[in-house]
């Protein structure tokens, strides 16, 4: 349901979408448009540092301890199983990941970082936390910190099983 709030001219000044735009009125639409937003402005500062967002997405992913195949990765990060294929190519010609046969199931793989795969995240984490926190620097103290909360409580049971535990 859309929520109405009341705008004032100041409002309107300072970038704030007219009473008679209805579609900002919706927080799912809000919440679409922030996170596509965050996401150019990340991959413009890792492109300008030499990496790439679906690089950094991929790496980051496979950084903690969780044993995930390319299908669980394209389910983290929400791409298709043929680009994951393709990424994950990538990343291993560039020596950054490597896939292990799962011993419970030989036809999958496990995918995990190299050593230069790690190196290689430790740098582009500091250039998206650089640009996430630009980013949120519009919102008052300690709200980041709550908006994070309350996605994570929105997206609780909605991981895919190979990241939760």
């Amino acid at each position: 349901m859309a929520r109405t709030a009341p705008v004032t001219s100041s409002d309107a000044a300072a970038g704030t979408p007219r009473r008679d735009f209805p579609l900002a009125g919706h927080t799912g639409v809000l919440l679409h448009k922030a996170g596509l937003l965050i996401a150019e402005e990340v991959d413009r500062e890792l492109q300008t540092a030499g990496f790439k967002l679906r690089d950094f997405l991929v790496l980051a992913t496979l950084a903690g301890g969780a044993e995930l195949s390319q299908q669980d990765l394209s389910q983290v990060i929400n791409l298709d199983p043929t680009t994951v294929v393709s990424l994950i190519d990538e990343l291993e010609r560039a020596g950054a990941v490597e896939r292990r046969r799962n011993p419970a199931d030989r036809r999958r793989y496990i995918l995990g970082l190299t050593p230069g795969g790690r190196q290689t995240l430790a740098e582009a984490q500091a250039v998206a936390e650089r640009a996430e926190r630009a980013f949120f620097a519009r919102l008052p103290e300690g709200h980041r910190e709550l908006l994070h909360e309350m996605l994570s409580g929105l997206l609780v049971h909605r991981w895919p099983d190979a990241v939760c535990g």
